[in-house]
This record gives C-alpha cells, sequence and structure tokens, in this order.
C-alpha cells in the first residue's frame, strides 16, 4: 500500500590462477591508515589504486576484486562484465556517520552502480548516505543494478542508515537500499540478493529492497530486514509504462528472508498512515512468496495492484509465518480502492499461519475472482483482531475462500474453528496450542502442543 517508488590493503596480493581455459586475476586493495588506500598490480607495482572505483577500471573481464578493511568515501560504477567485487569483514562503503563526504546527487543517486552481465557483489557493507529534505530529482541508494543486466548477483552485503532526513511533511521523499529497476526496453534478468541485512532505512514513499519493471527471474532469499520505515521487499509492475507487460517484475521466488518491524507510523511521507508492508507484490506476476517470517509490520505480505485496471496474477503465498502485523492485515490481498487501483486474480494463499493481536489476519480488498483460493491456512485473532475482513463490498466477494481454519469463526464459509488454548513466538517460529488436529494446515515450521 505504498503511494508510489522512485525509479525508481597494508599492500596488495595479486595472484593468477587458471580455472579450466581463462586466467583470473585477483586485485587486492588494502586500506591502510584509516582511510588511506593503496593498491598495485603485478608488474605495475608503482601503479597504486587508493579507491576501489580506480580497481574496478583497471580491472578486466574475469577478475576479482578483493577489498580489505577500511572506510571508502565514493560512489562505484560497475559495468564490465564478468566481474567479481568481494570484501573482508570491515569494508564500509560510504561516510563514518559524522561527515558526509560522500552525497548523493543528480550526478549519483547510489554507492554502488551495476549495469552488466555477469557481476557479483559480495560481503561489503554501505552506512550512511543520506539526503536533506525532499526532493523530486534525488533517491539515495546504496546498490542499484541498472538494465540491461544479466546475471547479477548481491550476496551477504549489509546495509543501514541509507535514505532520507525528514525535514517536514512532503511526497517528495524517496531512497532504496537495494534496488533492481529498469524500463521495458532495458532488460534485467537473473538476479539474486541473498544473505543481506537491511536496517535504519528511512525511504519515504519507496522501499528497502525491490525489483521493479522488466526484472525477469529473480531470487531473493535468506535476507534478514529490520527496523525501516516502509516496504521491506517488493515487486512492482506497471509503474514505468501501464500499457506493457515487460513493465513487471516477474518469475521470481522471495523465500526464507525474516522481516520484522516495518512501519510508516513515523514516515513523513506518509502523513500518519500506517501501511508498510514486509513482503508486497504491486502488480508483479508469477512469483512464489514462501517460507518467511514477518513480525511487526504494518501489512505482514500484500498482493495488490496500485495501478487501476491492471491486475496482479499468478502469486503463490505459502508456508509462511506472519506474526502480529497488526497496523492493517497479517495478509492483504487487492487494492485498496476499487475507483484508483487494480485488482488480483489467479493467485493462491495457503498453508499460512497467521497470527494478530489487531486488525486482521486476512483481508479482503479489490479481490473478487474465484481462482483466488485461500486455503489451508490457519488464522489465530486475539484481542482485538478479526481473522477476516473484507473491505470493498461486492468487489471483495466470489474468491475461493475456504478450509481454513481459525480461533473465532470466519465471516466466509466453508472454514472450521479449532480450540485455542495459547500461543507465542520463539525462534522465528509459532508456537499454538490446541487440543484439536491442525495437522495439514498451516506453515510447516508452525509448533503444535496440546
Amino acid at each position: 500500500m505504498k503511494r508510489k517508488s522512485s525509479f525508481i590493503v597494508a599492500g596488495m596480493l595479486i595472484s593468477l590462477a587458471v580455472s579450466n581455459t581463462l586466467p583470473v586475476l585477483s586485485i587486492d586493495i588494502h586500506a591502510e591508515d584509516g582511510l588511506k588506500q593503496c593498491a598495485v598490480i603485478i608488474g605495475k607495482e608503482d601503479k597504486k589504486f587508493k579507491t576501489i572505483s580506480e580497481a574496478v577500471k583497471k580491472a578486466s573481464a574475469n577478475d576479482t576484486i578483493k577489498v580489505y578493511p577500511g572506510l571508502y568515501p565514493e560512489k562505484i560504477n560497475v559495468s564490465t562484465n564478468n566481474i567479481k567485487i568481494v570484501g573482508e569483514d570491515g569494508v564500509v562503503i560510504g561516510n563514518d556517520g559524522n561527515k558526509q563526504t560522500v552525497k548523493p546527487d543528480e550526478d549519483g543517486e547510489a554507492l554502488l552502480h551495476i549495469k552488466g552481465d555477469n557481476i557479483e557483489i559480495s560481503n561489503l557493507e554501505f552506512a550512511n548516505f543520506k539526503i536533506k529534505g525532499p526532493s523530486d530529482s534525488v533517491c539515495p541508494k546504496a546498490i542499484d543494478i541498472d538494465g540491461p543486466s544479466n546475471h547479477v548477483t548481491i550476496s551477504n552485503c549489509k546495509v543501514h542508515d541509507i535514505g532520507v532526513v525528514y525535514t517536514d511533511d512532503s511526497e517528495e521523499y524517496n531512497a532504496h537500499g537495494i534496488i533492481a529497476g529498469t524500463s521495458p526496453s532495458k532488460p534485467i534478468t537473473d538476479v539474486t540478493i541473498t544473505g543481506c541485512e537491511l536496517y535504519n532505512l528511512t525511504l519515504g514513499q519507496s522501499e528497502a529492497l525491490v525489483v521493479n519493471g522488466n526484472v525477469d527471474k529473480f531470487n531473493i532469499f535468506k535476507n534478514y530486514i529490520h527496523d525501516c520505515d516502509n516496504i521491506a521487499i517488493d515487486a512492482i509492475g506497471y509503474e514505468r509504462d501501464k500499457n506493457n507487460e515487460k513493465d513487471r517484475a516477474r518469475n521470481g521466488e522471495i523465500s526464507e528472508n525474516t522481516v520484522v518491524n516495518i512501519s510508516s507510523k513515523n514516515n513523513n511521507a506518509y502523513g500518519g498512515d500506517i501501511s508498510a508492508g514486509g513482503i508486497y507484490v504491486d502488480g508483479g506476476c508469477d512469483i512464489n512468496i514462501r517460507n518467511n517470517y514477518v513480525q511487526g509490520a504494518d501489512i505482514g505480505i500484500e498482493v495488490s495492484s496500485e495501478h487501476k485496471k491492471k491486475t496482479v496474477t499468478g502469486v503463490k503465498v505459502y508456508d509462511n509465518v506472519l506474526v502480529n502485523n497488526n497496523g492493517w492485515a497479517g495478509i492483504c490481498i487487492g487494492g485498496s480502492d476499487p475507483d484508483d487501483n487494480g485488482d488480483a486474480a489467479n493467485n493462491q494463499i495457503y498453508n499460512n499461519t497467521v497470527y494478530n493481536t489487531k486488525s486482521a489476519c486476512l483481508r479482503i480488498q479489490n479481490a473478487h475472482n474465484s481462482n483466488n483460493k485461500i486455503q489451508k491456512n490457519i488464522f489465530i485473532a486475539t484481542d482485538s483482531a478479526k481473522a477476516y475482513s473484507e473491505e470493498c463490498g461486492k468487489n471483495s466477494s466470489g474468491n475461493t475462500v475456504n478450509q481454513n481454519m481459525s480461533n473465532v469463526k470466519m465471516s466466509a464459509g466453508g472454514n472450521s474453528t479449532f480450540k485455542l488454548k495459547g500461543a507465542s513466538t520463539t525462534n522465528m517460529t509459532l508456537e499454538i496450542a490446541s487440543s484439536d488436529d491442525l495437522s495439514g494446515y498451516g506453515a510447516a515450521r508452525t509448533k503444535f502442543v496440546k
């Protein structure tokens, strides 16, 4: 339910190895004595690189750049194909938090900009990169994957304290932690983002980790995203070209992520609205959302389209544990306003465990298609929470909502109730105490006790 998104080394070792028939050159950059960087290449020992950017410019295809601990206040552009950048523990790209040596501006919104094929980035930290006040032209980003690109992997990176500094209420605040975003004519294919931690991001109207537009085949898994003021993970369609079906993030997996404390409550771009999703598909298609844990978001998982007459399709939401996503809903499907937003069709929501103490476990909005199948879920509603809610009258009817289990009666027919003795969360799972047999329902890692 976002409103919009912006396109949005003491010395050096060099080793020459042979992998099959291709030579692999390793360039080591070592930060020495605080901010002092130096690097040399065998055969050119008199040449020293003080920045990662210089090493990238000198690197060729099939090279690996190894970065040693230190602070690197620079913006890096990677456009060489078949290249790797690997950091040792303690590499920080950005600022030290006290001084903005490197700033986002129209000439460079990202600390790391990527455009190319077969590029791997791992074990780097991105920090303290912000813009003060609203802007209609600058959107700070830690990592920006641009199109055309193919086979890009971001792994084991840390992204924090990136974004905007709010000075007043305005809709012109936007920032991203990691974005793969592109127009229909410049495709991005085969993107993997894994093992990353993103936190303390002030995002305005945008998202922490997002794939947006013509992004085909993506895998977002085993990331930890927490304490951000807007959507944690998003897959977006129709934002650049509503009439082009290629302008949709598609054929993706969002799995095994942990998302905690995501809310727009204190976001100055939202005017008090509480509507930030833990995991969101907005107009994307053919995406699996499975085996994630989301706790303390405004909305746990949302499947909808923000664009009128456009439909989110082919999304499967299953085997997720969703706990106290009390701002609006544990799971929400369909656009929030039939007059302004799109709808949802041919989606499946099954075998999830949802526990709320406020709002609703499941909320149906502008979704009215019998092929939206919501089945085999466990909904636990305690305190003031509802198990089930329809928000848009007839525009919320006609979905297949049956064979679910809830501790309170659901207004949708064909569902069953069970006796709840208690529920508690431990180690990112949910333990349910009940005398009833709940086998076959809910997420696989739900624990049942008598």
